[in-house]
């Protein structure tokens, strides 16, 4: 699920850009500080997204300083302090979301060096992870609880009589939200926690659901497990006529997720986030279901790397 919810930089203001710019450079700067620079490639548009708007909601603290560039060193950027409060909180879940999914991305690359390579800072990474648990428990984030419900999804997953796809993403969605919100506990009004809540379990299956259509055929052809596929059982993946009437029921289903966080957002009381968080909903979504359409109907395959993902923004 790491990439999915990008801002489309063409539809954003210069100021806008810029400001998303300042937590996305912040979170990688904070993560190559303090490990190593390898670090920069697991910089995830989760964590920035969060960085923004806990400091936004919560710290309320912007004042910036230049530093230099993770990727090119000679280059100065603006970021925030590397003991910033929202930049450590981006910098942990970036870090959590490369454990949740490093497996399951791994499994789709192909080339031995590239395995090599990826499984070393796989195998680093986790190592580094193990000694953030108190930065977890400081922003409550509840790791035992995250094992556990993922732990209840795979078991949802192996039990072949669960179909229906909404327990899945449901199942999802409370992980995702839990991890995006648990900062934020009595540091906001509790009706704007509980529309937070429900604005991230929200986005939690909707980025799922996009991730299931997405990844169809190389699920199937690994053997791996699919929501789609187990939701629908007769479905014929060499007829284009049956993937195609398949993914309109799901861009259905995507469409009234994001109907329904459109009518979170205004909920959430944000302000210079607000232009960012709707361009995701607004204009990524639909980007990331045409890049679903080509993998799912077109059946061309997913070439983007899940370590080779630092791009400018």
């Amino acid at each position: 699920m790491l990439g999915l919810i990008k801002p489309y930089k063409m539809e954003l203001l210069v100021k806008d850009c810029t400001y998303y710019k300042l937590y996305y450079c912040s979170v990688c700067r904070h993560l190559v500080r303090n490990h190593s620079r390898a670090y920069a490639f697991i910089n995830s548009y989760e964590g920035t997204l969060l960085a923004m708007i806990f400091n936004e909601m919560v710290v309320q603290d912007i004042e910036a300083v230049k530093d230099r560039c993770s990727g090119l060193p000679m280059v100065k950027v603006a970021a925030l302090p590397p003991d910033h409060e929202a930049v450590q909180l981006g910098a942990a879940v970036s870090l959590l979301a490369f454990v949740i999914k490093s497996q399951d991305n791994l499994e789709d690359e192909s080339g031995f060096w590239l395995r090599q390579y990826n499984g070393w800072i796989q195998r680093r990474l986790l190592r580094t992870f193990r000694k953030q648990r108190r930065l977890y428990d400081r922003f409550r984030i509840d790791l035992e609880y995250v094992e556990a419900e993922i732990q209840a999804l795979h078991r949802l997953e192996q039990d072949a009589a669960v179909r229906d796809l909404d327990r899945f993403l449901d199942q999802w969605g409370a992980v995702f939200a839990h991890i995006m919100t648990q900062a934020f506990l009595d540091r906001i009004a509790k009706d704007r926690f509980e529309a937070l809540y429900a604005f991230f379990h929200e986005l939690g299956r909707v980025i799922n659901l996009l991730d299931a259509m997405t990844d169809l055929h190389a699920d199937h052809a690994a053997g791996r497990f699919n929501p789609i596929l187990r939701a629908e059982p007769d479905l014929n993946l060499t007829d284009e006529n049956c993937l195609q009437a398949t993914y309109n029921k799901y861009l259905e289903k995507i469409q009234a997720g994001r109907d329904t966080l459109l009518d979170r957002l205004p909920a959430l009381e944000l302000r210079d986030s607000w232009p960012l968080v709707q361009n995701i909903l607004s204009h990524s979504l639909d980007r990331e279901s045409r890049k679903a359409f080509e993998a799912m109907v077109l059946q061309r395959p997913v070439t983007e790397k899940m370590f080779f993902n630092c791009k400018d923004f």
